[in-house]
């Protein structure tokens, strides 16, 4: 049995770490948001904490403290590459972590892999690996395993676990209080409290003090994107209770039936009937996803799903303790549970099983331009400030500037409505691949540029890598 979980997890790490490191090596992988957390990760090993992909500082952009704990690799060489291992081998883990509750719940080690074959088949689990690199994923596994130390009463590991998961996101502070819900529900009440003072303390502390300093007092930029709630979390929060109806309105919109479809099918269906864990564990950020004008948090594909598969995940463990009064009951339902995401995973999902894996996805079609942009790379200077095409950012992030093009001339994504954004002049470097381009205007000045500014150094099948010659 053992070997059969320690098997599953290898291979299934080994295939995504490898589909992962193509993909970059592939200049495949972009600035939004693996560019973001290397530059973060990076400049905190240096002392510094401004994003200048993002605009914003670290913790400005979101409580991710787990990225202290990089530090040391960084000061050793680490990069997007380690950010790859850490988040899959964490995901990889997560599964260990659910297997050891079902094993507890259900009372049978061999019925308990199948849960935990579910979740690594789970498309929406195994996309995190390809959109790498995200806290959220490390903080899915990370809280697995404290549903299962806090089923199990091992304190230790529970207080680890959470931690950990706290660590990556300020909102998973909210899944978190919500397992203390559930630790309160299995009978041990003062733990339960504790974490629940915990987790929403800590959100507390993150949303109106670690981040409103780190922005000089404004508040998180995210809050903004629920303008038919509201443009603070109060106004949402204020909204949710006195509208419903508005509430009802956008949870049922043809869109977020799709998006429920996609994370529930996967799991046959019975996070429903295990909906305590469905609600508690998973219950908030399903509801930010469900309630945001933002349209990508509704791609199933996304880290913003993350929490929200492992919230479904033991909500379908519950349910199969719930409906199977018997042991073969147990089986089918679970035999059921990891046949459907087996199905799933061929249909939606991007492992070598599915019909999406040769679909683009994966940068498999090598060509020469991988070794083009690579030539290009190597032509600019370590320590120069660049302005990059967002396919190059994730390989120049190891400098304490470093903007995706066309900022700073014009404000693509640039800190909170596009304030503050540096002088263009202090850019000495571009490296453009002009595909990347996303429309005419950014074509036009990318051109004006480089006739009046700057002073070619590479060029070749549309990539450029350009020199400051003058200031505009």
């Amino acid at each position: 049995m053992r070997w059969a979980l320690g098997a599953s997890v290898a291979v299934w790490a080994a295939t995504f770490i490898a589909l992962g490191w193509l993909r970059h090596s592939r200049f495949a992988t972009y600035g939004y948001d693996l560019g973001i957390y290397d530059q973060g990760a990076w400049l905190l090993s240096r002392f510094h904490s401004f994003i200048t992909v993002r605009g914003l500082p670290l913790f400005g952009h979101h409580a991710n403290v787990v990225l202290l704990a990089f530090v040391p690799f960084y000061w050793l060489g680490a990069g997007p590459g380690f950010l790859l291992v850490v988040q899959v081998a964490a995901q990889a883990a997560g599964a260990v972590g659910l297997y050891l509750f079902a094993r507890d719940r259900l009372g049978d080690r061999w019925v308990a892999l199948l849960p935990a074959a579910a979740l690594l088949l789970n498309p929406t689990y195994q996309y995190l690996t390809w959109e790498f690199f995200h806290p959220d994923a490390i903080a899915a596994a990370a809280l697995l395993f404290a549903v299962w130390a806090g089923h199990a009463r091992r304190w230790g590991w529970f207080a680890l676990s959470a931690s950990v998961a706290v660590a990556c996101r300020e909102d998973v502070a909210l899944a978190v209080a919500g397992l203390g819900a559930l630790v309160w529900i299995w009978g041990n009440r003062k733990a339960g409290a504790a974490t629940i003072v915990a987790g929403v303390g800590w959100y507390l502390i993150a949303t109106r003090v670690v981040i409103p300093v780190a922005l000089g007092g404004h508040a998180p930029f995210y809050e903004a994107l629920f303008p038919q709630l509201g443009r603070s979390a109060t106004g949402v929060a204020r909204t949710v209770v006195t509208r419903p109806g508005v509430v009802w309105d956008l949870v049922t919109k043809p869109d977020r039936i799709t998006y429920y479809r996609r994370l529930l099918v996967p799991f046959a269906l019975l996070a429903v009937v295990g909906w305590r864990p469905l609600l508690l564990l998973a219950g908030p950020a399903l509801a930010v996803n469900a309630l945001t004008s933002a349209g990508f948090a509704r791609d199933y594909r996304y880290h913003y799903s993350a929490l929200v598969v492992a919230g479904m995940a033991v909500a379908a463990v519950e349910a199969i303790a719930v409906l199977g009064r018997t042991a073969a009951l147990r089986r089918f339902l679970a035999g059921a549970l990891a046949a459907v995401a087996l199905a799933t995973t061929v249909a939606w999902g991007p492992s070598p099983v599915g019909v999406q894996y040769r679909s683009g996805i994966w940068p498999f079609a090598a060509g020469s331009r991988a070794t083009v942009k690579a030539a290009a790379r190597r032509a600019v200077p370590a320590a120069a400030t660049v302005s990059a095409s967002y396919t190059f950012v994730p390989h120049l992030t190891h400098r304490e500037r470093i903007y995706q093009f066309p900022e700073p001339w014009q404000v693509f994504d640039w800190g909170i409505d596009g304030k503050g954004m540096p002088d263009p002049s202090t850019v000495e470097w571009l490296v453009v691949d002009r595909r990347d381009l996303l429309d005419a205007s950014q074509r036009a000045l990318f051109d004006a540029l480089v006739l009046t500014q700057f002073q070619t150094r590479f060029r070749q099948d549309d990539v450029v890598v350009a020199q400051r010659s003058s200031v505009g």
